[in-house]
């Protein structure tokens, strides 16, 4: 809607006293004597007068006072005397809505909020350009660090953003979409903050279970359940929209729960239930995961110690691994500036057969001995 310049003179003589008198029980319940012959009636109305008349000359601005204020604004260079003739008053007027909208606009980066309204507002010069779906910055953190380690350090006055873009793009693309987020936060961060523009880190999470149909799915449902299983997972924990629990992508540093996995994978049509989710491995490195490196314990199908561990590998840190009171594998922890990533294969995901084909086997006659 279009900004409308305020009325300074709405107070009358009239209003301006009988508020003053309205107000004399509050602060004076002493001054009882309210008529026009009291000196103290005479004071306020005196008062009213050269109030009423200051209102009416503050909202009688001149045209050449209200350039002088959009020079003191945006600089003498701008409006300078040689355009003072050009302007009407209806343009001086508009100059003075958009220097008031201009006024509005964060052009500095203070807090994470500004950081999050800047990063969107780079690339927003062409309404058709959509290429960032999030960011979140981190302070006191410097993510460019090459260690994991050294990114969870204090780090003051740095600060991380970490930029997610709206869809797949290639490493040059990213690199220039990088580069022109750091360009244009850069003169609006605030003086002596080191900036780090970066792209999200991803946890490789690998994923089994055991998918129970239901007796009356069809040959087509049962056949396709791993590959049905791996894209409801896939796009569960998706960063982009449609994943994460509100359909607005998995969230920075949001734990994987295994109840969560069970949820999802029990939504898959055909599926009547699901068990045995188990995590077979973890990796921040955007490459296979090592079929050995399997995580928790499940008694009858792994040796201690040989293809399982009660604990993440040294390198990814051994607080990852979320366990329950009697030390279950309940989910797995991220770091906060980190996203899901399914490294799961539809080799990962068998189906067992429903109970009503278990009781169907034909019986066995057994012959016994006397």
């Amino acid at each position: 809607m279009p900004l409308r310049v305020p009325n300074l003179d709405d107070r009358t003589y009239d209003d301006l006293v009988e508020e003053a008198t309205a107000m004399l029980p509050r602060y004076a319940p002493a001054w009882t004597n309210h008529n026009p012959s009291d000196p103290g009636i005479t004071l306020i109305e005196l008062l009213a007068y050269f109030t009423e008349l200051l209102i009416y000359r503050l909202n009688r601005v001149t045209r050449e006072t209200k350039i002088r204020f959009l020079q003191l604004l945006w600089g003498a260079e701008k409006y300078d005397k040689s355009r003072w003739a050009e302007l009407s008053a209806d343009e001086v007027e508009e100059e003075l809505r958009q220097a008031v909208r201009d006024l509005r606009r964060t052009e500095r980066a203070v807090t994470a909020e500004d950081y999050e309204y800047l990063v969107r507002e780079a690339t927003a010069q062409n309404p058709d350009d959509e290429r960032i779906l999030r960011a979140r910055p981190f302070a006191r953190r410097n993510l460019e660090a090459p260690e994991d380690k050294s990114r969870e350090n204090d780090a003051p006055g740095h600060i991380s953003i970490v930029v997610l873009p709206a869809g797949e793009l290639a490493r040059d693309a990213i690199a220039v979409l990088l580069s022109q987020v750091r360009q244009y936060l850069e003169p609006r961060r605030l003086l002596a903050t080191r900036l780090h523009v970066v792209q999200p880190f991803f946890l490789w999470v690998k994923l089994s279970a055991t998918i129970h149909m239901r007796p009356d799915a069809g040959e087509d449902l049962r056949s396709n359940a791993p590959e049905n299983a791996l894209k409801k997972l896939q796009s569960y924990f998706s960063p982009l929209l449609g994943g994460g629990p509100q359909g607005e992508g998995w969230p920075f540093g949001r734990a994987l729960y295994l109840s969560e996995v069970y949820e999802a994978l029990e939504q898959v049509e055909g599926v009547d239930y699901v068990e045995d989710v188990d995590v077979l491995g973890i990796s921040t490195q955007d490459e296979p995961i090592d079929k050995r490196d399997h995580i928790g314990i499940k008694v009858g199908r792994s040796i201690i110690g040989t293809d399982s561990r009660l604990s993440a590998a040294p390198e990814h840190g051994r607080d990852r691994i979320l366990s329950d009171s009697a030390g279950r594998l309940i989910g797995i922890a991220l770091r906060p500036y980190e996203l899901i990533r399914i490294a799961s294969h539809m080799e990962d995901f068998s189906s067992g057969e429903p109970p009503a084909i278990q009781r169907s086997a034909p019986e066995q006659n057994y012959e016994v001995a006397t």
